[in-house]
């Protein structure tokens, strides 16, 4: 928080103050981290204050997270969403919307990190929180043509294209950085692809591949199906096998039921 202006000194060092706080107890609830009744109000004081704002408050968190990349030679983009589950038993948190039909209700937030390729945290290179409209309907009640006339930038998908421009953006900046950006399989949308594709290449890329897509080569012209992404991939060489041990758990959907299935990794 070294730089963080907040238009007052003392907004500025409470700041400070509670992050400590928080950063010392991060699973305790905000009553039981800040440690007293003086804290506790003067954290929603400051959480209720009218300069205090999201932007604001993670702008410094950044500009020392483009401070570490600076020093590496490979970093990690990594995008995804986490769901806030703000869900109670009886009256509901004021502010929040739907998170998967209604059922459950809170906030989505859709990080951008920053990683050393050995997976050590350098921090939070860009941030989206927002709440789904209770009157928008869900992509299960609309037809694939629907959905297809819908423009990218009136998706929640768009989220994945704004997070690669900005790796895009924040690897111009770090000329002396490989910056490599990275999502999952609900990132394997075109519009995605294709800014990837787009020049200057100032940033790689790799997306755990969804769909089983069609391959043109250089010499075949684009209308001309040249493979399907699968086979080719089936047939390239291994090049590492690493083994992944995963915490035991009951699944929340069963693989077959997803509604994006994963057909190969990228």
């Amino acid at each position: 928080m070294r730089d963080v202006r907040l238009g007052d000194k003392r907004l500025n060092e409470r700041l400070g103050e509670i992050l400590s706080q928080l950063a010392a107890r991060p699973t305790a609830s905000i009553p039981a981290a800040c440690g007293g009744y003086a804290e506790l109000a003067a954290a929603y004081r400051f959480f209720d204050h009218d300069k205090v704002g999201f932007e604001s408050t993670l702008r410094p968190h950044i500009e020392a997270t483009r401070r570490r990349i600076a020093g590496q030679p490979v970093v990690l983009m990594v995008n995804d969403t986490t769901e806030i589950d703000l869900t109670r038993p009886r009256r509901q948190v004021v502010g929040t919307g739907p998170l998967d039909g209604g059922a459950r209700r809170g906030v989505l937030l859709h990080l951008l990190h920053a990683f050393t390729p050995d997976g050590t945290p350098l921090g939070t290179v860009q941030a989206a929180a927002w709440v789904r409209d209770e009157a928008a309907p869900s992509n299960a009640s609309r037809s694939r043509a629907q959905r297809a006339a819908t423009p990218i930038q009136d998706k929640e998908s768009h989220r994945w294209l704004i997070s690669l421009r900005r790796a895009r953006d924040e690897a111009a900046g770090h000329p002396g950085t490989h910056v490599v950006y990275v999502a999952d399989s609900e990132a394997d949308i075109f519009e995605v692809i294709g800014e990837g594709m787009k020049g200057p290449r100032t940033a790689d890329w790799i997306v755990r591949a969804c769909q089983d897509r069609a391959l043109v080569t250089a010499e075949a012209p684009a209308v001309d199906v040249a493979g399907h992404l699968r086979a080719e991939v089936l047939k390239a060489p291994v090049l590492l096998t690493k083994t992944v041990r995963v915490r035991g758990r009951e699944a929340k959907v069963a693989c077959e039921d997803r509604a994006r299935r994963v057909y190969a990794r990228g």
